[in-house]
Order: structure tokens, then C-alpha cells, then sequence
């Protein structure tokens, strides 16, 4: 049991993390915006495959850009928002990053994948 999650769909996860990593770095030698773009587009990925390991790479891909259509605005107002609280954690030499905002920040964008999973229910192009 110790090693159940490296032998089901470990490789699966490691990959598709990987080349989200690659597309964004890719996209961001062209410019800096659209680097950022896509990380945005890509940003449901790291949840979507939470919750299904099995989910292969193009579809993960798809359903992060549908889930983002018209919210990557949104989620990077969402990340601005953080800049204070990361600027307190810089002071602190990241001992509230640690403790309080990373978590928050974190536990923040969950719930933004929540909104997005939600809404594509209702939409109908995930099950």
C-alpha cells in the first residue's frame, strides 16, 4: 500500500504536469503575455488530474482551457490580489508564506477550480 500511488497513474501525472510546465515555457519564449496566458489556461490542470489520475493529457488540457474560457481575466485579478500578502511574507523571510498565505492562496484557487467544475457541469462538456 505504501507505494499504491507510484505504480497507478503516477507516470500519467508526472507527464502531464511536465509538459504543462513545457507549453507554458514554450509559449513565454515568444513573449511574455502569452506565457501567460497560457498558464491561466492551464491553470485547472494540477486539480482536474486530482481528481481524475487516469485522465489522459489532451483531455485534461481541453477541459482546463474550456473551464477557463472567459475567467482567465478573473483568476489574474485573483493572483493580484495576493501580491500584499506575498510582499508580507517576503518581509517575514517567508514564515507567513508558510504558515498563512500559501495555504490561503492555495485553498483560494481550489475553490476557484470548484466554480469552474461546477459551472462546466451546468454547461455540460464534463460528466
Amino acid at each position: 500500500e505504501l507505494f499504491f500511488a507510484f505504480e497507478h497513474e503516477y507516470r500519467n501525472v508526472v507527464d502531464t504536469m511536465f509538459f504543462r510546465s513545457l507549453y507554458t515555457f514554450l509559449w513565454s519564449l515568444l513573449f511574455i503575455i502569452p506565457g501567460i496566458v497560457k498558464k491561466y489556461e492551464y491553470l485547472m490542470v494540477p486539480y482536474i488530474l486530482a481528481e481524475n489520475p487516469a485522465m489522459d493529457r489532451k483531455s485534461a488540457f481541453a477541459i482546463s482551457k474550456r473551464m477557463m474560457d472567459g475567467e482567465k481575466l478573473k483568476a489574474f485579478e485573483l493572483t493580484l490580489s495576493f501580491l500584499g500578502w506575498y510582499f508580507l511574507s517576503l518581509i517575514t523571510c517567508g514564515i507567513v508564506g508558510i504558515f498563512f498565505v500559501n495555504p490561503y492562496a492555495e485553498a483560494t484557487m481550489a475553490e476557484l477550480y470548484a466554480y469552474n467544475k461546477a459551472k462546466a457541469f451546468q454547461e455540460g462538456y464534463i460528466r
